[in-house]
C-alpha cells in the first residue's frame, strides 16, 4: 500500500477515523499476535495511532473466523456471538477514543519500517516479512513461555472454587484469559467447556483474551515501548471487563 493510502481511506477527523478503523478489523482474519505488527505498519504508513490501535484490538476479536468459531462452540446460543461482537467493538472504539483524547506522542514508539525505494514490491514485501518475523518472533516466544509456565503452576481447582460468586467469577475468567493466552480462533471452545461459570463470565473471557494476554503484553511492550504498554494494557483490560458486564446483562 502507498504511504498515503490510509490518509485518503479514513476520515480526516480522528474521532471518526477510530470507529471506521475498528469496524475494518472485521475484514482481516487473524490472531492477536499478528495484529501488533500490522498495527505498527499501519502507523508507520500514516494511519492515526488511535485508529491503528482500534484496529489492533478489533481485528483478532470480531473477524469472521473468530465469530464462526464462536458460533460453532456455542451452538444453539447465537446471542453469545452477538454479545462478543458488540462488546469487542465497543472496547476497540472506546480505547481508540481514549487514546486520541489523553494519549501523548512521547508515550508511543511508532515502529520504523524498512524502506526500499529502488527495489521491487516483491523485495519490499520480503524485507518487511523478515523484519516482522525476527522482531515479533522473539517477543512471542518470551510471552508464550511465561503463559505456559503459569498454565502448569496454577491449579484448575482454583477457578472452580470462585465460579459461584458472580462478580468474582467475571474477574477470575478475565484474569484467566490473560494468563492462558489462547488464540482468539480457539478460545471459544475453552470458554464453552467452563460450564460452572455464568454466560457473562464466559463473555469476559472471550473479550479480554484477544486484547490482553501475556503474549500481547510482550509484543506491545517490545513494539510500541514500555511506556505505551504500561498505560494502554490496563486501560484495555478495564474497558473489556466493563463492556463484558454491561453487554452480558443486556444480551445474555
Amino acid at each position: 500500500m502507498p504511504e498515503t493510502f490510509w490518509r485518503r481511506a479514513l476520515p480526516r477527523r480522528g474521532a471518526l477515523a477510530v470507529p471506521v478503523a475498528g469496524a475494518a478489523g472485521a475484514l482481516l482474519p487473524g490472531c492477536e499476535c499478528a495484529s501488533v505488527p500490522v498495527a505498527g505498519g499501519l502507523m508507520a504508513r500514516g494511519m492515526t495511532p488511535a485508529a491503528a490501535l482500534a484496529f489492533l484490538l478489533s481485528s483478532p476479536a470480531i473477524n469472521p473466523v473468530v465469530l464462526v468459531a464462536t458460533a460453532v462452540a456455542f451452538r444453539g446460543h447465537p446471542e453469545m456471538v452477538v454479545a462478543r461482537f458488540v462488546a469487542s467493538l465497543l472496547v476497540a472504539v472506546a480505547a481508540g477514543w481514549l487514546w486520541l483524547r489523553f494519549g501523548r506522542t512521547e508515550w508511543l514508539r511508532i515502529p520504523r519500517r524498512p524502506r526500499l525505494a529502488q527495489d521491487t514490491r516483491r523485495a519490499a514485501f520480503a524485507a518487511a516479512m523478515r523484519h516482522d518475523l525476527l522482531h515479533t518472533g522473539g517477543l512471542l516466544v518470551i510471552g508464550a513461555a511465561i503463559a505456559a509456565a503459569l498454565n502448569v503452576t496454577v491449579p484448575p481447582s482454583w477457578t472452580a472454587a470462585v465460579a459461584a460468586a458472580p462478580w468474582l467469577s467475571v474477574a477470575v475468567l478475565a484474569m484467566l484469559a490473560v494468563v492462558m493466552s489462547i488464540c482468539s480462533e480457539a478460545d471459544a471452545f475453552v470458554a464453552t467447556s467452563l460450564t460452572q461459570f455464568s454466560a457473562t463470565a464466559k463473555l469476559a473471557f472471550l473479550v479480554v483474551g484477544p486484547m490482553v494476554d501475556l503474549k500481547l503484553i510482550a509484543l506491545q511492550a517490545g513494539t510500541f515501548g514500555h511506556r505505551f504498554a504500561a498505560r494502554f494494557i490496563p486501560m484495555t483490560f478495564a474497558l473489556a471487563v466493563a463492556a463484558s458486564v454491561v453487554v452480558g446483562r443486556v444480551l445474555l
